[in-house]
């Protein structure tokens, strides 16, 4: 048999950076992006022997990780995408056995690629197959990787716990994405919560999960949760990545508008943000609530893409009346009793604001009924006598200071 000179360097390159613990070399041999990959798969021939190559490699587990990685770059452009994410799974699972069992965070850049490719190929087999089952199966192999991470005792500038962050913002995609990762999985991620302000942890592990838990906490209706991971993301994201802070700020700007936080224009238009939010904006200062509701329905693949056309639907209409209801009571300012306004009044205003003439006093009522439940406003409903009585003194609180719910 004709022996494979590059084969050859590469089984020598990776016993030698496995010998050495040298993780950072082993994550530039053992890569998974397609350029790479296609490269690497093109100077091996089908009729190599692998097993050959890798009997040189003293460490079973090593020889094992090795073969299989060879065998996935081999089959890698002519496999289906699902056979294929089945092999990576294979190697990611080999993987977490040889962490298991290395003493500190030497293994830690390697996995960090795996992870990565691991969400990727989950991607890849879904788009050929419409089957969620990839995602399944990579959140699983994410979780055995997490629970190894945050397992280890050591300092976290001496542990591999440094990794569990982006492992954690891995498995928090994957549920947001297909909602295909349990419940259970999610909550094994925001286990590595207490990570988030270690200076061990690299700044970028420290950004994206931010990032996904804050988009996590939106889709749970954390909202204010949502707010703080997602600006602490913001502020921690280097300027000159403008297009994660861009990315940022699209959901930054939901969870900051449903806590009554406007942005300044100037701020929207730095980050290009599209015309869209411009007016949405204009539509929730202004209380035009018909507005509102149109904009969002004309670009609603934009926010559908993002996950917010039903949280803005429904979460922004009682903001957007309350505005209103303000509008009406700075109107009434100079009557003799400011502070009781007339249903009629307010019946006026929301049909208006709403352009809908066919709205009726019991649905009104309601509106304001949920809004002083929400202490939205305070104040109180005579029905009777049709009047709404709010407080003289913060009939209006501000909406960052209310209903503030917890994630559990």
């Amino acid at each position: 048999m004709d022996s494979n000179p590059i084969l050859q360097a590469f089984v020598t390159s990776v016993n030698l950076a496995f010998s050495s613990n040298n993780g950072v070399a082993l994550s530039k041999l053992f890569v998974f992006d397609d350029y790479p990959i296609s490269t690497l798969a093109s100077r091996i021939h089908a009729s190599d022997d692998l097993d050959y190559y890798t009997a040189d490699i003293a460490d079973g587990m090593h020889a094992q990780i090795t073969l299989k990685y060879l065998d996935y770059v081999r089959d890698r452009p002519t496999a289906q995408a699902t056979s294929s994410h089945a092999q990576l799974c294979h190697i990611a699972e080999l993987f977490t056995a040889q962490l298991t069992l290395a003493s500190g965070p030497w293994l830690l850049p390697v996995m960090r690629s795996v992870a990565r490719a691991l969400c990727a190929s989950a991607q890849r087999a879904h788009a050929a197959t419409q089957d969620a089952a990839a995602f399944t199966q990579s959140a699983t192999r994410l979780l055995q990787l997490l629970i190894v991470l945050l397992g280890d005792s050591a300092p976290t500038a001496s542990s591999k716990r440094q990794g569990a962050l982006i492992v954690a913002a891995l498995l928090l995609r994957i549920s947001l994405r297909t909602n295909a990762a349990p419940g259970a999985y999610a909550g094994k991620a925001l286990e590595a919560q207490g990570l988030q302000t270690d200076p061990a942890v690299p700044m970028r592990d420290r950004v994206s999960f931010s990032y996904w838990l804050g988009r996590y906490y939106l889709t749970c209706y954390y909202i204010e949760a949502a707010r703080t991971q997602l600006d602490r993301a913001f502020a921690m994201c280097p300027p000159w990545h403008y297009h994660n802070k861009r990315v940022i700020l699209r959901h930054l700007f939901v969870a900051n508008l449903l806590r009554g936080r406007l942005p300044h224009p100037a701020l929207l238009q730095k980050y290009d943000l599209e015309p869209a939010y411009y007016q949405l904006v204009t539509c929730f200062r202004h209380g035009n609530l018909a507005r509102f509701q149109q904009t969002l329905a004309d670009n609603m693949e934009l926010f559908r893409s993002q996950g917010h056309f039903l949280l803005l639907l429904e979460r922004s209409k009682l903001l957007i009346f309350r505005n209103v209801l303000r509008k009406v009571r700075l109107l009434n300012q100079n009557a003799e009793r400011s502070n009781v306004l007339q249903y009629a009044d307010v019946l006026a205003a929301f049909r208006l604001a709403a352009a809908a003439p066919d709205m009726d006093l019991p649905e009104m009522e309601a509106i304001l009924a949920s809004m002083i439940s929400q202490k939205l406003v305070l104040g109180y409903l005579f029905h009777h006598q049709r009047l709404v009585n709010l407080s003289r003194k913060t009939a209006f609180p501000e909406i960052a200071h209310v209903g503030q719910t917890r994630p559990r």
